[in-house]
């Protein structure tokens, strides 16, 4: 050619380097959709800055068009090889692969709107319906600035004369048809003739089958692209009228779909402000500042979390069992309630759905209580519980005192009738302050008032002090109370005499479920989850066992299990302050059992870990004094 496209005083250079920043930002941008959606900030500043250079390419392009061609590895542009394929990123050449282009053109008044539609169209699943029909996808999009396929060039190799590779000249050149010739030159271009139309048929592509059959029976390349022109419009306007004859009946119902859904919607919108948005395995993906008011945490603190950990006495939680939609079965219609079970009874008496003939809900009749008056009525109950049972304390105090006086100035003076009386009154009053202390325990608990001070402690310690307090007690019962700790077990993070006191009340149950002759076992363990090390207690025992049935409400407040066919009286208190004082210092605590089998109850602590500054402290703590002889220190010598 006369002049090189590459040269920077090329006539054509600003139009090329203009158009080819505009091939990159699109290929740049059809790189990024592989990982983000098209509304992404990144996807839409990359698509905007082709818009705007493809915009400037137009406004330098001769009759205000940019028709590019890929032969080999040239890149053409309205007829003439402007650089290598390699300039562009490689989805832009995997664009003309995937779609059987020949050409891509744009045209001067491209919209924003027709571009995103064309990289959405490129970043489709190549098994899309919507990617088999790619002019089809277009039109639907009222692409009309943006056309497949429009031109065809020559290959770069090929001088057809001054004009260079231009549009509308087929690869058998111009003016060559099938009769043109003689001898074996004509024989051969009616091969070639031929072979161009099989190949195109053979590819499956009608538009490239009736670009090919034009261009061999019109030479003149002007009057062929008029004809392929009409053609194509006359093609495509048949189609779009079939088309809409097939699609009729399904767009009907996929309004009256939109439309059930919008009723719907506005319908909710109405009754709740807040929305949760959550994935298959019902994980928080998005929520709305309302839902956040409601939730009681912010989007990034609830993030990633189970919308159903939430559920409590405060809020209930009501989802679908099953939250994907299979497209092979009928999906199951059970509906999963989480939460407490006063506030289940309260909101189920409270709400009403209003629904159609067919089944569709339209609305919701709402009665709820004054939950500003019900969490008063909460706080006078617990405060006036707590008060009541922490004046008990000074009286029963009193009356254990003078029992104790009672029983030390009289023992052996008065009868043994009299004596086993006096003995069942100090027991009885030891009941009843430990009834006391439970009470007035888990009304802290419950008022958030509880507080644990957890600090290194060692765990065999912490177990063996525990057992050593009820040791007389399991050997009067005639059990067998053993403990078994591994050497080399680490600190714990821990509240020691709290831990004592859930060890202490582990072991009652278990002396008192275990008939005589049973055993009781305690033993400690190391537990890793992730990098966070744990030690594990167990409290074992030979007893009755727990039926599963029954295991759920185990650790629920004021709730007794008769063990086998044992009862044994108390508040049903005891395991619900061990289970809130092992949360406290962040640990966990759980039951096995069968019944028949025994019962092991299990909780960890985690393993303490020292600061930073101590760890120093510890590295560089001087060593201490060497000891010097009296001898020598008398005589000053060192």
């Amino acid at each position: 050619m006369a002049d090189s496209p590459q040269s920077p005083h090329a006539p054509g250079a600003p139009l090329d380097r203009q158009a080819l920043e505009a091939l990159k930002a699109i290929g740049k941008a059809l790189g990024q959709m592989a990982l983000y959606k098209v509304g992404h900030p990144a996807v839409a500043a990359t698509i905007e800055a082709a818009r705007e250079n493809l915009a400037a390419a137009l406004a330098l392009a001769p009759g205000g068009e940019l028709s590019i061609g890929i032969d080999r590895d040239k890149l053409i542009l309205n007829g003439r090889v402007v650089g290598n394929l390699g300039q562009l990123p490689a989805s832009f050449a995997n664009l003309f692969n995937r779609f059987k282009l020949t050409s891509l053109s744009f045209r001067t008044g491209l919209g924003a709107e027709e571009l995103v539609a064309f990289c959405e169209l490129a970043a489709m699943r190549a098994d899309s319906p919507s990617a088999a029909d790619p002019k089809g996808y277009l039109a639907g999009r009222s692409v009309t600035n943006i056309v497949f396929n429009e031109h065809v060039y020559r290959e770069a190799g090929d001088k057809p004369g001054e004009g260079g590779v231009g549009p509308g000249e087929g690869r058998s050149g111009a003016g060559e048809g099938p009769g043109a010739g003689a001898g074996e030159g004509g024989t051969a271009a009616l091969q070639a003739a031929i072979q161009g139309i099989t190949d195109a048929i053979e590819a499956g592509s009608l538009e490239r089958t009736m670009i090919e059959l034009v261009a061999k029976a019109v030479p003149d390349p002007v009057l062929r692209k008029q004809v392929i022109a009409q053609v194509m419009k006359l093609l495509e306007s048949d189609i779009a009228k079939r088309v809409e004859q097939v699609t009729m009946p399904l767009k009907r119902e996929k309004k009256v779909l939109e439309n059930e859904r919008s009723r719907t919607d506005s319908v909710l919108s109405t009754m709740v402000e807040g929305v949760v948005v959550v994935d298959d395995q019902g994980k928080i993906l998005m929520m709305n500042p309302a839902a956040e008011q409601i939730y009681g945490q912010t989007l990034a603190e609830s993030a990633g979390k189970a919308i159903t950990d939430k559920a409590s006495e405060q809020f209930i939680v009501t989802m679908a069992a099953e939250l994907s939609t299979p497209a092979d079965r009928d999906i199951g219609t059970a509906v999963k309630l989480q939460g407490a079970a006063d506030t289940q009874r309260t909101l189920r008496a409270s709400s009403a759905v209003v629904k159609t003939e067919g089944g569709n809900v339209v609305g919701l009749v709402s009665s709820l209580p004054d939950q500003t008056k019900h969490r008063e009525l909460q706080r006078m109950q617990r405060d006036f519980v707590a008060h009541v049972t922490h004046e008990l304390r000074a009286p029963l105090s009193s009356i254990r005192a003078a029992l104790e006086i009672l029983q030390g100035q009289f023992s052996g003076k008065i009868q043994e009738d009299e004596t086993r009386m006096l003995n069942a009154a100090l027991t009885n009053s030891d009941r009843l302050a430990d009834m006391i202390n439970s009470i007035l325990d888990f009304s802290k608990i419950e008022s958030g008032q509880m507080t644990v001070y957890t600090k290194a402690a060692e765990a065999a310690r912490i177990a063996q002090d525990a057992v050593d307090s009820l040791r007389p007690w399991a050997r009067k019962k005639r059990l067998e109370l053993s403990l078994s700790a591994p050497e080399g077990l680490p600190l714990v993070e821990a509240d020691a005499s709290r831990t004592v006191q859930v060890l202490v009340n582990l072991l009652s149950n278990a002396i008192k479920f275990t008939p005589a002759g049973g055993r009781i076992e305690v033993k400690l363990a190391k537990r890793a989850v992730g990098n966070q090390g744990f030690v594990e207690y167990s409290v074992a025992d030979t007893g009755p066992g727990i039926a599963k049935e029954e295991q759920g409400k185990i650790f629920e407040k004021f709730i007794q299990i008769a063990a086998g066919e044992t009862h044994v009286g108390g508040t049903g208190l005891g395991l619900s302050i061990a289970k809130a004082l092992v949360h406290l210092q962040k640990g966990k605590m759980w039951i096995e059992s069968e019944a028949g089998r025994g019962a092991a109850f299990l909780f960890t602590l985690p393993v303490h870990v020292a600061a930073s500054a101590e760890a120093a402290v510890v590295r560089t703590k001087p060593p201490p004094p060497r000891a010097v002889p009296w001898l020598r220190r008398l005589f000053g010598l060192k």
